[in-house]
C-alpha cells in the first residue's frame, strides 16, 4: 500500500520543521540535524514512488475525486482450498523451478532461517529457486532484502 510512503514523507516533514525551529532558535545543530532528516525522508521517498512506478502526488492524492467502480451481478460462489503440507511438499518435490514469494507473515514468524534452510536444500536437489521481493514489503521498506 501507500502507507509507507506517507509515512517517509511526513518523517520527511518532521525534519523540514526542525530546520524552521533551527533558523528560529539560531541553532546550528538543529538546523543541520532537520535538514539530514529531511533529506532522508525525501530521497527514500522518491526511491518508494519509483518502486511502485507511481509519482509522489499520485500516492498522496490519488484517491482522492475517485469514484467506486460499480460490481457487476452475483458473481459464483469460488470453492476454498486449503494447502496442506502434503500437498505443498508434493508441488515443492516435483518442481524444477521455484519462486517465494516472502511478505508480512514471514517477517513476523522470524521464518527467513527456515527460508534459508529450505532455499539450501533446494539448491541441493538442483532446483532452482528465487526470491520475488516486494520492495515495500514488511513492515518497512527494504525488511526483506535485509532478512533475506
Amino acid at each position: 500500500g501507500d502507507m509507507p510512503v506517507c509515512i517517509t514523507v511526513l518523517n520527511s516533514y518532521s525534519g523540514w520543521a526542525l530546520v524552521a525551529e533551527g533558523f528560529m532558535l539560531k541553532n546550528v545543530m538543529m538546523t543541520v540535524v532537520g535538514s539530514l532528516i529531511g533529506f532522508s525522508g525525501g530521497i527514500l521517498s522518491y526511491i518508494m514512488c519509483v518502486a511502485m512506478n507511481r509519482s509522489l502526488a499520485n500516492v498522496l492524492f490519488g484517491g482522492y475525486a475517485t469514484v467506486a467502480k460499480k460490481k457487476g451481478g452475483p458473481k459464483e460462489a469460488k470453492v476454498h482450498r486449503e494447502a496442506t503440507v502434503d500437498m505443498v511438499t508434493d508441488l515443492v518435490v516435483n518442481a524444477n523451478k521455484i519462486i517465494v514469494v516472502p511478505g508480512y507473515g514471514m517477517a513476523v514468524a522470524k521464518a527467513q532461517h527456515a527460508l534459508s534452510e529450505f532455499a539450501n536444500i533446494c539448491k541441493e536437489k538442483n532446483k532452482s529457486i528465487k526470491f520475488a521481493i516486494h520492495p515495500v514489503a514488511g513492515h518497512m521498506p527494504g525488511q526483506m532484502n535485509v532478512l533475506l
